[in-house]
């Protein structure tokens, strides 16, 4: 993966560097303003250390984005931990909000995914764009990713 996002940045002109490491004991000596951490929480087998070690990457008021599966991930994921060895949690958005205060996050926030789709003006779509943050929220839980950010301290 690091390959390709070199390759990729050196095709769109970008002086990115890249660095690779254990996110669960890496010291970046908080120099960044932003943390992206999608996709990638669940396959540790102690989430207790992974944000620390974020917090420790970002500057005070730096930003950490988090994307997750929801907690079902736990049990959707066997077939790849049966598979591949790998490890495959999945959280509830109420234990990762705890994780990220725990390691010194203050403000976090959830987001709610969407289809990002665009709506017409007849009553079928109408009601469909006032329904969707309603029916987002009731099955978050269920259904969709969990996206959060929170602030370093």
């Amino acid at each position: 993966m690091i390959e390709i996002a070199q390759g990729e940045a050196a095709r769109e002109g970008f002086g990115a560097a890249f660095e690779t490491g254990d996110y669960e004991t890496l010291d970046l000596g908080r120099r960044f303003d932003a943390c992206l951490l999608y996709d990638a929480l669940h396959h540790s087998e102690d989430p207790e250390l992974v944000f620390p070690t974020a917090r420790r990457a970002l500057k005070a008021g730096g930003r950490l984005l988090l994307v997750e599966p929801n907690w079902l991930h736990r049990f959707r994921g066997r077939g790849a931990s049966d598979l591949y060895g790998t490890t495959e949690l999945g959280y509830s958005a109420r234990r990762l909000r705890r994780l990220l205060r725990d390691a010194g996050f203050v403000g976090v926030c959830r987001f709610h995914n969407s289809r990002k789709r665009l709506y017409s003006n007849t009553a079928g779509d109408t009601a469909a764009h006032l329904m969707e943050p309603l029916v987002y929220r009731l099955s978050g839980s269920f259904l969709t990713q969990i996206w959060l950010r929170a602030q370093a301290t």
